[in-house]
């Protein structure tokens, strides 16, 4: 047997020239638009046909949005994730354990009529001491209100009063446990992730456009790997130091091993704006899954997962039920941006005010 060393996979390099030719294209394209623009409306005071420069306007809007898009990745190191502690102390340490659940559906969809569809990808992350408390507040609430403890709280249930939470249709009993539950999430600490996929503009503006080699096709395995980028910030920025946990809601075994497939591609190959020794560094290796059962925080993941889809869903707009309870929990650094902020729309170039303006209302600093 050989003794050499493995060696591992090439890692695809970070692209900071990329971010800034990007950037200059993004404005070249938008002095072309306006001179198109003006083109057009000469062309429509005479009598030839303008169909051909309003396709062009419409061709170089496109190529605007994507290099704009392009142009809001990070610049700098992919290295940038340090710390003086060695991982061995880390791993001898408590957790943050991230708890993941999701929101619509990661394949493509043929809606009638035709529509956009979305999908979010939702984590919540708790110390690993404060996950006990919470069961326990957890179970003592449907000790009172269902008479057990073997009840999970499952959204839409809850909100649409199916099942358990019909409550036999007594309308006091249902706003009490609403307010039971506000309690609960407002009484345990834990920090908010979240990638909304707008999946139709993510086909347009990047699978069919070719533009970035870096991202998957699947909408799946861009969400898990923007969530970890967000994640580890979040890790690595903490007086607090730990290693982060990572357990996704068991969806079979077919789903577990590619959602396992791609969080492992992560840690070998790291990512465009994140080299994989850092991911190294703060993760543990495998994921962990995990069924909803019973009392755990993978309740509350699966109360965002269904906020997050919603206000995706409307493009930003809506307010969901507990939206602001959440939002007061997103993870913020600083000004919010390239990854320091929990949350993130996928693509947003032409909703990004809406994007920003919730943002500063987290807590972002301009």
């Amino acid at each position: 047997m050989s003794n050499r060393p493995i060696k591992p996979p090439e890692k695809p390099p970070g692209d900071p020239e990329g971010r800034r030719l990007a950037r200059r294209q993004a404005q070249l394209l938008s002095e072309a638009g306006v001179i198109a623009h003006v083109l057009e409306v000469l062309l429509g005071r005479t009598d030839c046909e303008a169909a051909a420069c309003a396709d062009l306007l419409k061709e170089i809007h496109k190529q605007e949005r994507a290099a704009l898009q392009k142009s809001y990745g990070r610049i700098e190191s992919r290295t940038r994730f340090k710390t003086g502690t060695k991982r061995d102390i880390l791993w001898r340490g408590p957790r943050y354990v991230l708890h993941i659940d999701e929101g619509g559906k990661s394949n493509p969809e043929k809606l009638t009529p035709p529509q956009p569809t979305y999908f979010a990808l939702a984590g919540i992350s708790i110390a690993e001491e404060a996950m006990l408390a919470y069961n326990k507040r957890a179970d003592a609430i449907k000790q009172t209100f269902f008479g057990n403890t073997d009840v999970t709280f499952h959204e839409p249930h809850m909100r649409e009063r199916r099942d358990w939470f019909d409550l036999r249709g007594d309308e006091k009993k249902q706003e009490e446990f609403d307010s039971a539950i506000n309690e609960l999430l407002e009484s345990t600490e834990f920090k908010v992730f979240g990638v909304g996929i707008r999946k139709e503009a993510y086909q347009k503006e990047f699978i069919d456009a070719g533009i970035d080699p870096y991202l998957p096709n699947d909408v799946y395995a861009l969400a898990i790997i923007m969530l970890m980028e967000r994640y580890l910030d979040f890790l690595s920025s903490q007086a607090d130091v730990r290693l982060g946990q990572v357990i996704f809601e068991s969806q079979g075994t077919l789903e577990d091993a590619v959602h396992q497939l791609e969080y492992a591609r992560a840690l070998v190959n790291g990512s465009q704006w994140v080299a994989a020794k850092s991911f190294q560094l703060w993760l543990e290796p495998g994921l962990t899954f995990r069924p909803k059962m019973g009392s755990d925080p993978m309740e509350i993941a699966d109360m965002f997962a269904r906020d997050l889809y919603e206000w995706t869903r409307s493009e930003c707009t809506a307010t969901p039920k507990r939206w602001e309870l959440f939002s007061k929990r997103i993870y913020v650094r600083g000004d919010g941006r390239m990854g320091k902020f929990g949350v993130k729309v996928f693509p947003d170039s032409d909703i990004r005010e809406r994007v920003d303006a919730h943002r500063a209302s987290c807590g972002a600093t301009p």
